[in-house]
């Protein structure tokens, strides 16, 4: 009698868990449709924008020390991190506003392959025109995509 009564006990916290599964996934995502608002302009605009980047400082595979986020530069600043990257290269850009890429190089890290190491990279900002930007360092694919993916970190600059 004792395990007939275990065993519908663990079928009924079975079925209830269950159910609080479905529930939950039915909020998750579905079919609900967000409406976007016409009056919003998906053109790029001449003024820069106030969101902060939308990538992570740190990854797995690389991370930035610098620039902080919303740093001010002027002439040329230093960027730094840690990473792992085929090769120890470690490219890295400047996009404007609009996500075009305006300034562009790489870095070599310390080395590669078993951890983390330390990079550095002087980025002349001096030729870009006062605004925002967005600084991104990244690990790089040597591989055509049969490697790890590349994994990309961030920040927003203003160049004054």
């Amino acid at each position: 009698m004792r395990s007939t009564r275990t065993f519908l006990a663990r079928r009924v916290a079975a079925i209830v868990f269950a159910g609080a599964l479905v529930g939950v996934a039915a909020g998750c995502g579905g079919d609900d449709a967000v409406a976007e608002d016409p009056e919003v302009s998906t053109q790029p605009s001449d003024q820069p924008s106030e969101e902060p980047s939308t990538l992570p400082r740190t990854a797995e595979l690389i991370t930035l020390a610098a620039p902080a986020e919303g740093a001010k530069v002027s002439g040329s600043f230093t960027a730094s991190g840690k990473a792992n990257s085929p090769e120890a290269n470690v490219p890295w850009e400047v996009r404007d506003t609009t996500g075009e890429p305006v300034l562009e190089g790489a870095a070599t890290a310390d080395g590669w392959m078993d951890k983390l190491y330390p990079w550095t990279a002087t980025v002349d900002v001096s030729e870009l025109d006062p605004g925002t930007y967005l600084f991104i360092a990244r690990t790089d694919d040597t591989s055509d995509d049969e490697g790890k993916p590349v994994e990309e970190v961030g920040a927003r600059i203003t160049v004054e």
